[in-house]
């Protein structure tokens, strides 16, 4: 009775179904597999990655965060340097999240038993710093996108 009791609670967290525990397991063994370079952990039900990424050896070290529950589509922030909002760039206004993909567009409603961090949301978040240095350097967002502009009242 006491071994099985231990058993049925040994990975129940406050707040969190198990089916939603495991998978931010299995998402931070993937990341940790694949990505050497991003620091990844779980807490308070989300898994949380940090890394540092350079596209060229001209460019700047992006340092971003991956927050992730489980269950919805992760977001992506930029932590240094800050880069500023603008209409012109592929992120949300509202916590300026990166924006890696258009669920209509792009036929793509995030699904955790379906996709992987590390095979969509991670190869994306490097690649809109590449098109990010583009930005910088012609002014014009290169990658096709859906615009986030911010409703003026």
């Amino acid at each position: 009775m006491v071994g099985r009791s231990f058993h049925k609670n040994r990975f129940k967290i406050p707040g969190q179904n198990l089916s939603t525990r495991l998978i931010l397991i299995r998402e931070k063994k993937f990341i940790q597999h694949h990505y050497d370079f991003l620091s990844c952990s779980i807490k308070k039900n989300y898994l949380v990655c940090k890394g540092n990424f350079k596209p060229t050896e001209y460019s700047t070290d992006y340092k971003f965060k991956i927050t992730y529950n489980g269950i919805s589509s992760p977001d992506i922030h930029v932590i240094e340097p800050q880069i500023e909002y603008s209409d012109d760039i592929h992120m949300y206004p509202k916590g300026k999240s990166l924006c890696l993909y258009h669920p209509q567009k792009d036929q793509l409603e995030w699904d955790a038993r379906k996709h992987n961090l590390y095979e969509t949301i991670i190869p994306w978040t490097l690649e809109w710093f590449v098109y990010y240095e583009l930005y910088l350097i012609n002014g014009r967002w290169e990658h096709p996108y859906v615009p986030h502009k911010r409703i003026k009242k």
